[in-house]
């Protein structure tokens, strides 16, 4: 493990040492939009979802530049996201309807790649990125249901999601090393975000009888210097 972390750090300093290291933070507004599929049609569960919302993130950013036009891009952002599920059991050919709705508060890290064109105007330029998102779960917040819950709320969402990162924008030199930017992007959820909680309808694991993706949909502002 030693062995490890030593040729990260020197590979790390390394890579900074041929690229500069340029900092920023950013701030981002997002659609919460979530996919869910039923993936057991014989359990008497319908699952679906419970609509979406708009949630905030924040933090850093590093970008490694490779050329003028070119950047490695990562960052640590603090994200609270909403999580919305919809099941509907049948019982004896009774309909039961519940929803529920879950704050997942969460640390997004981005492994992204980051181009940019020639000057569109003045200072300007437009850029485009694509990479991966790693966001860690780090607190599961029971909100609110309908009808109210009976009992104590169990966590049913994974610590870990990995998502696929789209996003285009124009940056704003304003100074000899600070830049504005603005853009749009979207991030695609790729893992089934139900863990190994039970379903209380089926006792099955809630994992097997549906599959949970988020996406989220948002604007970016921010500055780099």
């Amino acid at each position: 493990m030693k062995k490890i972390s030593l040729l990260f750090l020197l590979g790390f300093i390394a890579f900074s040492g041929f690229s500069q290291v340029t900092l920023g933070l950013r701030m981002s507004p997002a659609f919460c939009l979530n996919r869910v599929k039923d993936l057991n049609g014989s359990d008497n569960s319908d699952f679906s979802n419970n609509g979406s919302g708009v949630r905030f993130a924040f933090g850093p950013t590093v970008d490694f530049k490779i050329g003028d036009n070119y950047a490695f891009s990562t960052g640590a952002w603090y994200m609270s996201s909403r999580a919305g599920l919809s099941v509907t059991n049948t019982i004896g050919g009774v309909q039961y309807h519940y929803k529920e709705i879950v704050s997942l508060q969460s640390v997004q890290i981005p492994v992204t790649f980051k181009a940019y064109t020639n000057e569109i105007a003045t200072n300007m330029k437009l850029y485009f990125q694509l990479g991966g998102l790693a966001t860690f779960n780090f607190y599961e917040k029971f909100k609110e249901s309908s009808p109210a819950l009976s009992g104590a709320y169990d966590d049913k969402y994974n610590v870990l999601d990995v998502s696929l990162y789209m996003g285009t924008g124009i940056s704003y030199k304003i100074g000899e090393s600070n830049a504005l930017f603005a853009g749009l992007y979207y991030n695609r959820g790729l893992m089934n975000l139900f863990d190994g909680s039970t379903n209380p309808a089926t006792q099955n694991k809630l994992k097997k009888d549906a599959k949970y993706n988020m996406d989220l949909v948002g604007l970016e502002v921010g500055v780099t210097f």
